[in-house]
Order: C-alpha cells, then structure tokens, then sequence
C-alpha cells in the first residue's frame, strides 16, 4: 500500500513557482498582472523599490522611473521578475547631443543617460566615415554620415554624425553645344505622340524639322497651331534618359524663351529608377507664358507630388526673347548630413530646398543618377488657356547644356 502511493506521487510532480514574464518593461502609470506557475496561494509579494513598482498579489503598479526586482515568495521558494519603468515616451536610454557635425580628424564624447544602469554597447553603422569607442568617444574619418547606436538589453537609440565633405573646385564633365547640324542621336531621344502627358496638354510632340532642330548653334524647339494626328497643336520634347545621367554637380543651361499665353517651356529632370513620383523630378525652369516674368524651380516627391512645399519662383525683367542661364547646384550631405538642392537664375539663387529626412526615399529620392528632358508644352494644367498667339514664330531655343562636378577631396 505504501509503495503505491509513492507511485502516484512520481506521476504528479510539483509544479516549480515561476513568474511570466521574468522581465518587464513599463512606463509609470501603467499596471500590469504577472502570471504564475506553482501554488502562490501564500505567498508573500515583495517589490525591493516601492518607489519605482509596487506589486499587489501579482499586479505590478509602476510609479516611477527606475528598476526594480518583484518577487513571490513561499516558504519552500520564490521566483523573481525584473521590472524596467522607463519615461512617458519609453525610453531608457539618452544620447547627447543627438546629431554631431564633425570635420575629418575630430572628435566628440557623447553623453548619455542609462535609466536602468544596464550594461552598454556602442556601435557605427560607418566605420569608414566615423568610428566609435565603447566609452563613447566618437571620431570623424572620412566626409559622409554614420549612425552610432547605444544598446542595452533593453532598448537601442542612436545619434547621427555628419562628417563634412572637402570638395575641389567644380569643373565641366560634359556639355551639348548644339554646334552641328542635326540632334545628337547619342545624347538625346526624341519623344513623340500626344495624350495629354499627364498634365492635360493639348500638343503632339513630334520629331519633324518644323518642330524641332538645331541650326545657328542653338536647340530649337517650335510650337505651332496646326492640325497633326487629331490636335490642334505640334511642338517637340527630348530626353537623355539612358544616355546621360548625372548625381550631383551644377546642372545648367543657356535657354531663350518664348512669350505668348498658353505656352509651357521646361528644362528638368528625372531619377533613373522607379517611375514617378517616386523616382523625383527636378523642375529646373518652367515658365508659364500667361505669367510673363516668372521662373519656377519645383521639387516632386511620393510625400510631395504636387511639388507644393518646394515650389519657389524667380521674378526678374526681360526673360522672354533673351538667353539666360537657368540651373541648380546639387550637393551632396552639405547641411547637417543633409542633401541641398539650389535653384538659380544667371548664378542667383532664388530657392535652397534641403533633404527633410536622411535615407527617406519617400521625401528625398534625390541621391540617384537624373536624366534632362527638355519640351514645350502647349496648354495643360499649369501652361493655362492658350491665346491668341500665332502671328509670329514660337521658339524656344537652347544654346547649350552642361553638367559640372566636383571631386571630394581625401
């Protein structure tokens, strides 16, 4: 008989007393109930700082930042669980300053603060731009942005150091004079058809020499009011997609425009990947025929299609029927790590527009080759109504095109 009741005890082992989770984070405020495992039912509870936790028969109440331990107690064991209460917004951890700008060689000691008095880890996402030591020290390499993280077992934050570029003197790396005689087939593709081009334009692009050519050292594009494959209006666009593509430099041309209600001359580009927005546009110079004396330079992004938050005009005398040079400077992490795009007229720049989130290719897909596309619309959702303008030749014509750039200095 007392064999078999030692028997049945082998078959029903005592459940050990644990407590789940054995570690929990919170923020003061908040409460939480621990599940257990194992006969509690007289159990003592115990929080070794009630000014940062209480417990209450397994229901923790945190009051304060800070650790501390929870422990269920019985007279044969216990079972513990560590309890983190962070700040409101969950963290443990801080890193001073948040954002660093360094020149190559220098140096910086971050501070931080560690709620929890956890034990740290300090990392670069770049070492080749900015190491970090395990004290915090960090020190500028190369000219570029590195993220340095501080980890504990509970959280990670970061701070972000920008390490100034050193450039050299800008220099021309390519150009279209337009000297010759016909379009060059190596640079430029010529776009044809109508539709509307998403923008409700009322012309067929074409390739015809009526249209479109080069004669007398210049780029010229013609529109006219004629009847071609169902419009009622021809002019010319060309791209150098594929063929040339250019990240960063000044990005520049020599254009004469045309004057005349309805007309919509444009020199841009776009990102050679994706379609748009994502792939972004620069709208270096467009002008709008029924507002005489206005450039617009014009940023589209995914955040920003309408391009409203970066559209930013020059008012100046005498743009039509004259060359003026119309560009922007294009730089790479010049701000704060930071990519800057400036927009100018004759070298006066009208508009500094700067990458709002590093690595965000929502807000900024501006770190990627463009190509040039060069057109003149005729009506649409910005050229307006189309008046009464054809008495007289409507050309816009481009001296030439040019890219210069920069190489970083080691």
């Amino acid at each position: 008989m007392v064999a078999a009741m030692a028997c049945v005890a082998c078959n029903n082992p005592v459940e050990r007393l644990a407590l789940t989770p054995n570690v929990l984070q919170m923020k003061p405020g908040d409460m939480q109930t621990l599940e257990t495992t194992g006969n509690t039912a007289n159990a003592e509870w115990i929080s070794s700082n009630p000014d940062v936790a209480t417990v209450y028969y397994g229901v923790v109440e945190a009051k304060a930042i800070g650790k501390t331990i929870v422990t269920v107690k019985t007279a044969a064991e216990s079972a513990t669980c560590e309890v983190f209460v962070s700040g409101s917004d969950g963290a443990s951890l801080r890193i001073t300053p948040a954002m660093v700008n360094l020149k190559k060689g220098e140096t910086c000691q971050l501070s931080y603060g560690n709620t929890f008095d956890l034990d740290v880890t300090w990392a670069s996402s770049n070492e080749q731009v900015a190491t970090v030591t395990q004290e915090g020290l960090v020190k500028a390499i190369k000219g570029g942005n590195a993220t340095i993280s501080l980890s504990t077992s509970v959280e990670t934050v970061t701070a972000l150091v920008a390490v100034e570029h050193t450039w050299g003197e800008y220099a021309l790396v390519w150009s279209d004079e337009f000297n010759g005689t016909s379009l060059d087939e190596n640079v430029w593709t010529v776009q044809q058809g109508a539709g509307g081009w998403g923008n409700q334009e009322e012309q067929y692009y074409t390739g015809r020499q009526e249209n479109l050519r080069v004669e007398d050292g210049c780029l010229v594009i013609e529109a006219r009011k004629e009847a071609y494959q169902g419009a009622e209006y021809t002019s010319a666009r060309i791209m150098s997609k594929g063929k040339k593509e250019f990240a960063y430099g000044k990005l520049e041309a020599s254009i004469s425009l045309p004057s005349g209600g309805g007309l919509w001359p444009a020199f841009w580009t776009l990102g050679n990947r994706g379609n748009w927005p994502n792939c972004g546009e620069i709208d270096i110079m467009e002008y709008v025929g029924n507002v005489p004396n206005r450039i617009l330079g014009t940023l589209h992004t995914l955040k920003d299609r309408s391009g409203s938050k970066s559209s930013k005009a020059y008012w100046g005398e005498n743009i039509e029927n004259q060359f003026h040079t119309y560009g922007v400077e294009w730089t790479c992490e010049e701000i704060n790590g930071k990519d800057v795009i400036r927009f100018y007229v004759d070298g006066n720049v009208y508009s500094e527009q700067v990458e709002s989130v590093i690595d965000d290719a929502d807000y900024w897909p501006f770190d990627r080759p463009n190509y040039f596309i060069i057109n003149m619309a005729i009506g649409g959702t910005l050229g307006g109504t189309i008046k009464d303008i054809w008495n007289e030749p409507r050309l816009m014509k481009v001296d030439w095109v040019r890219v210069y750039q920069r190489t970083e200095i080691e």
